[in-house]
């Protein structure tokens, strides 16, 4: 019996295991558009596209060495030449097999809408957010089982490092290293803030409350 439940248990934490993972870009990696990356580097439950499936001559997109910095990532898309808010243009796509959340790591240039949406509508707290500064960092977000969800900004060839996809859902806290800019306060969404502000910020790299 005792045997039993330790086969059980070790089948539990192999499907916690299989449930989750990270793919990252590699220097001089290029894929077709409406595709995904190679075989051994999918996320288990989590198919992701570099552009739209659904549309077959976009551009291909192409990774380049980074020359910002988020942790675990060594190159990034530059985006595939054509704006993200036109047809095959720069968008990345994900389409999970279970409920989870996802984890974007993204270059945004300044002033640029940022979107992710959820079966073509966008989720609350990104209906085109913006930044002040260009920033390389990560958003959060939680996802659906079956549901297709779309990241891109207006305007811009979003820069793409890779993704984590994790089961179960999220605090939706997103995690944003912001070019070196020492004293300057960011919040959650990104976006420069004033000294005087209170609550949550980035500031220097770290998450600091202020009061």
């Amino acid at each position: 019996m005792k045997k039993i439940f330790t086969l059980i248990a070790v089948c539990a934490m192999a499907l916690t295991v299989n449930a989750q993972g990270k793919y990252a870009m590699e220097e001089g990696e290029e894929i077709a558009y409406g595709t995904q990356p190679a075989k051994d580097k999918r996320v288990e439950n989590c198919k992701m596209y570099f552009g739209d499936p659904d549309i077959s001559d976009g551009t291909a997109f192409s990774a380049a060495v980074a020359d910002g910095n988020v942790d675990g990532y060594p190159a990034y898309t530059k985006g595939n030449g054509v704006n993200g808010n036109k047809e095959g243009g720069t968008i990345y796509v994900f389409k999970p097999a279970i409920d989870g959340n996802i984890t974007v790591a993204i270059v945004l240039n300044a002033d640029k809408k940022f979107h992710i949406s959820e079966d073509g509508t966008d989720m609350a707290g990104f209906e085109g957010i913006t930044v002040d500064e260009k920033y390389y960092g990560t958003y959060t977000f939680n996802v659906k089982a079956n549901s297709t969800y779309k990241v891109w900004c207006d305007g811009s060839k979003l820069g793409f490092y890779g993704f984590e996809f994790k089961e179960g859902s999220s605090t939706g806290i997103n995690t944003v290293k912001v070019a070196a800019e020492n004293g300057v306060r960011y919040n959650l969404s990104g976006q420069k803030v004033a000294e005087d502000y209170k609550g949550v910020v980035i500031e220097n790299g770290k998450k600091v409350v202020m009061k």
